[in-house]
C-alpha cells in the first residue's frame, strides 16, 4: 500500500544477437530505514505466514501496469514472466484471478508468463499439473523454473507441457567447463527441444559459458553476463535501444 514493494526487471536474451527476447521480473523492498532489500530477506518469512500470495499478486500488477505503458509509449514489448509462490496453485481461483488483473490493463495473456519452481510444483504435482493446464488455455506462458535441482525431474517435464524450461544456474556456473556436465545440460536442452518447450539457462555470467551453451543448442539466456536485474526505469531505457 506504500508502494515499497517494486519489481526490477532483468532481461533475457538471444545470445546470438544479443537482443532481448524478454525478462523476469523480481520483488525488491525499498524499505523507508534499511534500504534496498533482496527478496532473500523477507519472502522466507512471508512465505511463513502467508502473505507471500499478495506480493505475488502486487508484482504480476505492477508487471501488466508497466506492460500496458510500454504499449501506450510505442516500446517493444516482449514476454514478462512472475514468480508465484506454490501457495497459489493450492487456489481453484488462481488463474482467473491473473486473468481479472490482465483484463484491468489490457494486457494479451500471451505476453505474460507464470514461473513456479521445480521444487514448488513437488508439493503438489497433481494440482500444479491442473493449474497449468488452465494457464495454458487461457493463454498465459508457463515454465519450471530452477530446473534440474529436484530429483523429479524427468517426471515433471513427462507430466506438465509448459512452454519454458528454466535450468537452474547451478548447471552453468559450478561444472560447465566439465565434459560430465555438458553431456548431461547438453542431453536436457535436446529433450526439451523436441518436446517442443523452450530452454532458457540461467546464470550466464560470461562468455566462455554462453560459448559453451550455445554449442550444446541452447541459445536463450539469463544472467549478469547480459544484463542485471534493474528498476523498471533503466530496463525502459533498454528497451528503448532495441529495434522492433
Amino acid at each position: 500500500s506504500n508502494g515499497e514493494l517494486t519489481p526490477w526487471f532483468q532481461a533475457k536474451v538471444d545470445m546470438r544477437t544479443g537482443s532481448i527476447i524478454g525478462a523476469e521480473a523480481l520483488v525488491r523492498w525499498n524499505h523507508p530505514t534499511r534500504g534496498l532489500l533482496m527478496p532473500g530477506s523477507f519472502i522466507p518469512l512471508f512465505e511463513r505466514n502467508g502473505l507471500v500470495t499478495s506480493i505475488d499478486l502486487h508484482v504480476f500488477e505492477e508487471v501488466c501496469k508497466a506492460l500496458r505503458s510500454w504499449q501506450l509509449r510505442n516500446l517493444p514489448t516482449h514476454i514478462i514472466s512472475c514468480n508465484f509462490s506454490q501457495l497459489h496453485f493450492d487456489r481453484k481461483d488462481f488463474p482467473q484471478q491473473l486473468a481479472e488483473i490482465a483484463a484491468r490493463y489490457d494486457v494479451p495473456h500471451a505476453l505474460l508468463e507464470v514461473e513456479i519452481t521445480e521444487s514448488a510444483i513437488m508439493k503438489n504435482p497433481e494440482a500444479a499439473w491442473m493449474q497449468i493446464i488452465q494457464l495454458k488455455q487461457m493463454g498465459f506462458k508457463t515454465a519450471i523454473d530452477d530446473f534440474g535441482t529436484g530429483y523429479s525431474s524427468l517426471g515433471l517435464v513427462q507430466m506438465l507441457n509448459t512452454d519454458v524450461i528454466k535450468v537452474d544456474r547451478s548447471f552453468v556456473q559450478r561444472d560447465l567447463p566439465g565434459q560430465r556436465a555438458q553431456v548431461v545440460l547438453g542431453n536436457i536442452i535436446r529433450m526439451a527441444l523436441e518436446l517442443d518447450m523452450a530452454v532458457i539457462c540461467e546464470g550466464v555470467e560470461t562468455a566462455e559459458q554462453a560459448a559453451i551453451l550455445m554449442r550444446l543448442g541452447c541459445f536463450k539466456a539469463q544472467g549478469f553476463f547480459y544484463a542485471k536485474p534493474e528498476p523498471e526505469r533503466d530496463f525502459e531505457a533498454r528497451l528503448a535501444l532495441q529495434p522492433f
